[in-house]
């Protein structure tokens, strides 16, 4: 079994088929001729490596060793080694035979298969790129020492077979290689350097083995090329899945939202016609809420001024209480002074009853005295008479007490008329007394009367003062609160048109961003259709390619 088949045979190759993965790197004879050309790897370079076979065979153990142990240093690699599913001293086995084979190999399409195959467990081992490659700088460390001291011994071999040769034609051999070397000698070897055979030979030994060293390099360049290809064919795949996967969920996103975002579209027309009604219906609302503000404030001075007037009542109906309760106290003194007047009324009515009995006895007295007047008449004239029948002095003084009895009897009756008509007077001024007393009883009553329905008035009066004075103090009271309340009210109106202002503004945004928001939706609608309008013959430009 060739060296490159002992390894990668580990418990991964059976999620792996190599040949599909060839072929979708396109790793074909024409593509592996290309890349061989493009870095100059030929015959040569084979003839090469197979003359390297026996230093990689003596070093594969140590550079293995080596190459895990700085592996292990780091955690993230030995991450990725706790991964394998074979333990380290399977995987240093493994590397042994990876490092043989790059000098027994025939360069074919198997070997690239083979190479492609190492690189895509890698990459299933979650392998960073970074690292894969990274590992190749361990390798060049490791197997560059090597490939030093081989051609350090290769020079050093060209040189003693140089003067192995030189030492063979003449006696001063010794003189003549240190001449070579440009370290003195005699005068007539002296040189300004190596001898140029000499200088060829270690010039060819050195190009021979840095010839080596290339073919080496040029090797593990293709097997990096091809491993690097297997991740990006990993990194494709995965890309295709994704867009596979994007252009399907697009598919179903474009089908489960087409009809969501019509609804949508349609219902954000409608929020932008009604945020545009709410914000002129807001707009007018702030304008009236003004407005009312506005009358609360002439309202709020209006109940001012009724508060002021309703102090002003108030103090006037304490005056009111005062005067009625003054007045009640006036009327019961008129009461208490009609009483004395009622009892001197009807002392005065005693009296007048009483002076018509005595006028009335008066005119019988006047009946009296004018009957002894005229007796005493009837008496003179029958004096006189008897006086003219009797003697001169008889009849004289018959004559002188007729005269005086006569004088006395007229002077008598002239009194009693008097007397009768001063009678008749007081008779007439008792009756009009009578009459101006009774008159004045009734109006005495009257007065009364009305007097005591005024005080029952202004009882009334004053208890609907005391009530009013109550009330008006209470209305006082309600109207201060009342007031306050209105300017409470008044201030609540001008927050209420500031927020007025402020809802029209926000819902005049929110008309604009409901607008912006059915233009985002039309554009959000056309970008998920484009989704899946992209050609499916085209490729996504994942990573370039040497044709």
């Amino acid at each position: 079994m060739q060296p490159q088949e002992t390894f990668g045979r580990g418990g991964l190759n059976g999620f792996l088929d190599v040949d599909d993965l060839v072929d979708r790197i396109e790793l074909d004879e024409d593509e592996i001729a290309w890349r061989k050309e493009f870095i100059g790897f030929d015959e040569a370079d084979e003839q090469r490596l197979a003359a390297l076979e026996p230093l990689l065979q003596a070093n594969a153990e140590a550079i293995a060793d080596d190459f895990y142990e700085n592996v292990l240093h780091y955690e993230q690699t030995r991450a990725i080694v706790d991964r394998s599913p074979k333990n380290v001293d399977a995987l240093k086995q493994t590397q042994q035979a990876y490092l043989v084979s790059l000098a027994t190999g025939d360069y074919d399409r198997e070997f690239f298969k083979n190479r492609a195959r190492i690189g895509k467990l890698h990459e299933l081992l979650d392998m960073p790129l970074k690292q894969y490659v990274g590992q190749y700088g361990v390798y060049y460390d490791l197997i560059m020492a090597r490939l030093n001291e081989r051609v350090q011994q290769q020079v050093v071999d060209a040189i003693e077979e140089w003067a192995a040769e030189r030492d063979t034609e003449d006696d001063g051999g010794l003189d003549r290689f240190v001449g070579a070397l440009g370290l003195g000698g005699s005068a007539e070897h002296e040189s300004d350097g190596l001898e140029e055979s000499l200088e060829e030979t270690v010039r060819d030994a050195i190009d021979d083995g840095m010839m080596d060293v290339l073919s080496l390099l040029r090797i593990i360049n293709l097997d990096m090329q091809v491993a690097v290809d297997t991740y990006v064919d990993s990194y494709a795949q995965r890309l295709e899945d994704s867009i596979e996967r994007r252009e399907r969920l697009a598919r179903e996103v474009e089908t489960d939202v087409e009809a969501p975002i019509a609804e949508l579209h349609d219902s954000s027309e409608v929020v932008a016609q009604r945020a545009e009604a709410i914000s002129e219906q807001t707009d007018s609302q702030a304008t009236g809420i003004t407005r009312a503000a506005g009358e609360l404030n002439e309202m709020s001075a209006a109940i001012e001024e009724v508060a002021s007037v309703a102090d002003e009542v108030s103090e006037e109906s304490d005056r009111t209480e005062t005067l009625a309760a003054q007045g009640v106290e006036a009327a019961d003194d008129a009461l208490d002074e009609l009483a004395a007047i009622e009892d001197a009324t009807d002392r005065v009515a005693d009296a007048v009853d009483t002076l018509a009995n005595r006028t009335e006895e008066i005119d019988e007295i006047v009946d009296r005295l004018d009957e002894l007047a005229e007796r005493t008449t009837v008496l003179a004239a029958n004096a006189k008479i008897e006086s003219s029948r009797d003697d001169a002095d008889g009849s004289e003084t018959m004559g002188i007490i007729a005269s005086e009895v006569r004088s006395f009897a007229e002077q008598t009756k002239s009194d009693l008329e008097a007397i009768e008509d001063a009678v008749e007077a007081v008779r007439q001024d008792a009756a009009a007394t009578v009459e101006t007393t009774e008159e004045t009883v009734a109006r005495v009553d009257t007065g009364t009367d009305r007097v005591r329905e005024t005080v029952d008035s202004l009882e009334e009066i004053h208890e609907s003062a005391q009530t009013t004075a109550a009330g008006m103090e209470d209305v006082a009271a309600a109207t201060d609160q009342q007031a306050r309340g209105v300017e409470v009210t008044a201030e609540t109106l001008e927050d209420l048109s500031e927020s007025a202002d402020t809802v029209a503004s926000a819902a005049e945004s929110v008309a604009a961003a409901s607008q912006q928001q059915t233009a985002s939706l039309r554009e959000v609608r056309e970008s998920v259709a484009r989704l899946t309008e992209a050609d499916a013959d085209d490729e996504p430009p994942v990573y370039e390619r040497y044709d």
